[in-house]
């Protein structure tokens, strides 16, 4: 048996079980010897993560970015904290019918997160006489998202007989990434966004920086422009 190996082996990512296979001994042995190695062992949480994510991170964050790509960091952080779902715990989560908005955030995840287009996914929320074939040709093309991204579309009926004319003539569409990690990064930089955009506020002593108010997390619901 090769301690170096099974370390080795355990660092890779594969887990204690795996590892007890392929080495053709006990789990117990196994961690017996990530024991002895000084190897702080994985919690659920981040076994889980490294279960569904053999080859890394699915993302490439950005560590230098251009004046360009920090304006884009944060209109889309605004536009998270005003119009994402920040109490998921799975999924970076932003809905949305204005394309250029939903096009915004959909730039900041290729760009300075470096999500591939085919880790996005869509969902669509339509009116009956919105074709759902023509709004997802819509939004693939406009935002570059494969068709295959489109996971679900639920259609919606008129509300009191009101004409979805008056609605986003392609229905709201929500984007989705499933990563805890990524998840948590980005939840990090909106606080950080929503601390600046207050002391901003404060300074200038009025409201209506996008997103300082409320914070991730906050109980608050109303957003108050300016």
């Amino acid at each position: 048996m090769q301690v170096n190996d099974i370390v080795r082996s355990y660092k890779k990512g594969n887990s204690i079980n795996e590892i007890a296979v392929l080495f053709s001994i006990s789990a117990r042995k196994v961690r017996h010897v990530l024991s002895n190695s000084t190897i702080m062992m994985r919690n659920h949480k981040e076994a889980s993560y490294i279960k569904y994510n053999k080859n890394g991170d699915p993302f490439d964050i950005l560590t230098t970015l251009t004046p360009e790509e920090e304006h884009l960091k944060a209109m889309a952080l605004g536009l998270y904290l005003t119009e994402g779902n920040t109490k998921n715990k799975n999924s970076i989560r932003f809905s949305n019918s204005d394309p250029a908005l939903v096009k915004i955030f959909v730039k900041f995840l290729k760009v300075v997160c470096g999500v591939e287009s085919k880790k996005i996914k869509t969902s669509l929320i339509v009116y009956p006489d919105i074709p759902q074939k023509k709004a997802k040709e819509y939004w693939s093309k406009f935002l570059s998202l494969p068709p295959k991204g489109f996971t679900k579309t639920t259609v919606l009926k008129n509300r009191n007989g009101t004409s979805s004319k008056k609605h986003s003539e392609f229905g709201t569409i929500t984007i989705y990434v499933h990563n805890t990690r990524l998840l948590e990064i980005i939840k990090e930089w909106a606080r950080e966004y929503a601390h600046v955009a207050q002391l901003v506020e404060h300074i200038h002593g009025k409201d209506g920086v996008a997103g300082s108010n409320p914070a991730v997390g906050s109980e608050k619901k109303e957003v108050r422009y300016g």
